[in-house]
């Protein structure tokens, strides 16, 4: 009798057999669904996995580098951080998550190099799942390959697997279950998806009888990635190590149809600048400088926080009693129009404001 993980294997080589087109394009997305369904089976089969990394998150945002054995990542590590994560020139060196802090434009930025993927490591190859579970908690991924550029999509596919999506943003859908009524789809009519295949795609997931709300174009992936119930979207980026060696470029081109690319070399330094400075801005940091009742203002020790936070975010770290005492706040900085605003609490923050407190006491 055939295993679930058997039945997985079957789907991944029919999938690798299958042409993607138009004409197999419902197929595809039907046998992503088995082969998610029958993973999250297998999952809930598993107990226990052994003992997992317990790396508390620290600094402002926490990036996590993510490759196969023996890329590289260490050696990137030492070059982002002050930490000396061990390296050598054979697999599985890095055998336990190894953290260091990136100092970079006044952000604290920790890096974690994790122990190489292998294949299958959402199943749990390779202490997979306590890789990938720390990976999940990560603010920006950074995929490490080496100039061979062999196997990328496998672990962009291992991550997907796991219910980590890399640059794409989670779509709007809902699903609200019933108990009769059968399928009830509402979509706009520019949703390439047609309603037979989110029929089957549902039925897969066993949901028979629901309203199905999708409010904006959608494939068959964002449809499976939501009924998995636990995915995650990260920004991420790629790099490529080790460019002193001989390579072919073309391999980079192809790399890039997957994301940013980012070539270094962690043995001459090349590449290490423009990798940290692409890092911090994929984060979307913005920083906050606070000025002081005498009219100070420390430029060298701003407040990080990410683009889009309000004057309130500023208030809570300070202190969550100054939310009741506040009244309101000046701001003013390099890309305001205006020399100095006064705002409230729901105001929308700008990379190098600065910003000035008033409450009541």
């Amino acid at each position: 009798m055939a295993t679930i993980q058997d039945r997985i294997k079957e789907i991944e080589e029919e999938l690798k057999k299958t042409e993607y087109n138009k004409a197999t394009e419902k197929h595809i997305g039907l046998l992503k669904a088995k082969m998610s369904r029958l993973e999250i089976e297998l999952l809930s089969q598993k107990k226990g996995g052994g003992e997992g990394f317990a790396i508390p998150k620290t600094g402002d945002s926490t990036v996590a580098l993510v490759g196969f054995p023996n890329v590289g990542k260490s050696s990137l590590l030492n070059d982002l951080t002050s930490q000396r994560s061990e390296t050598g020139n054979f697999a599985f060196t890095t055998l336990k998550v190894v953290p260091g802090i990136m100092s970079y434009n006044g952000a604290q930025i920790q890096i974690l190099d994790l122990p190489g993927i292998i294949e299958n490591a959402a199943t749990g190859s390779g202490r997979g799942r306590e890789i990938l579970s720390m990976v999940r908690s990560a603010d920006l991924v950074v995929v490490v390959t080496d100039v061979q550029v062999k196997g990328v999509d496998r672990i962009v596919n291992e991550l997907h697997r796991a219910g980590i999506v890399l640059n794409r943003k989670q779509k709007n859908i809902s699903i609200k279950k019933s108990n009769s009524g059968g399928i009830r789809i509402h979509k706009p009519r520019n949703v390439a998806v047609d309603d037979s295949q989110i029929r089957e795609i549902l039925k897969e997931f066993k949901v028979t009888n629901a309203d199905v709300f999708i409010r904006e174009s959608i494939d068959s992936d964002d449809l499976i990635d939501h009924l998995k119930g636990h995915t995650v979207y990260i920004p991420g980026i790629f790099v490529v190590n080790k460019i002193d060696l001989p390579h072919s470029d073309q391999d980079i081109e192809d790399l890039r149809k997957m994301g940013k690319v980012i070539e270094v070399s962690a043995a001459t330094k090349k590449g290490i600048p423009e990798l940290k400075e692409e890092i911090y801005q994929a984060l979307s940091l913005i920083r906050v400088f606070l000025r002081e009742k005498s009219g100070y203002v420390d430029l060298e020790r701003p407040l990080v926080l990410r683009k889009g936070a309000l004057v309130r975010d500023v208030v809570r770290k300070i202190s969550r009693e100054m939310l009741e005492s506040y009244r309101y706040a000046i701001l003013s900085g390099p890309q305001r129009k205006q020399a100095e605003l006064r705002v409230g609490l729901d105001y929308e923050l700008l990379d190098g404001d600065i910003i000035t407190i008033i409450s009541r006491n």
